[in-house]
């Protein structure tokens, strides 16, 4: 008897192991046309949702983003947002993600 319930508990454990999706961590640079960082938000949405994070010295990371398609947009502290432009996120890992500012 003891044997089938570890047997099932193993079994059950692995199914749900196999269902566990990994997401990806985003590192995030922006950078002006004099390659000096600029400080604001940044704006990911797509297929996974809507992610969000407020740069320090240009740089800035979003963890637990899903694969797939986004729409990046950066809002500087002061000046005019970027143009939306589109990206691919990994289903896994680590993406860099360099942002051009205005």
């Amino acid at each position: 008897m003891n044997r089938a319930v570890a047997i099932a508990l193993c079994a059950l454990a692995l199914s749900f192991a196999t269902q566990v999706k990994a997401d990806a961590v985003v590192n995030v640079k922006v950078r002006n046309a004099s390659n000096q960082p600029v400080d604001g938000r940044v704006e990911l949405n797509g297929e996974g949702g809507a992610f969000t994070c407020t740069t320090s010295q240009g740089g800035c990371t979003m963890r637990s983003v899903p694969g797939g398609r986004y729409v990046v947009v950066f809002k500087p502290k002061s000046g005019k947002a970027t143009t939306p432009k589109k990206v691919m996120i990994p289903p896994s890992g680590k993406a860099d993600l360099h942002i051009a500012a205005n």
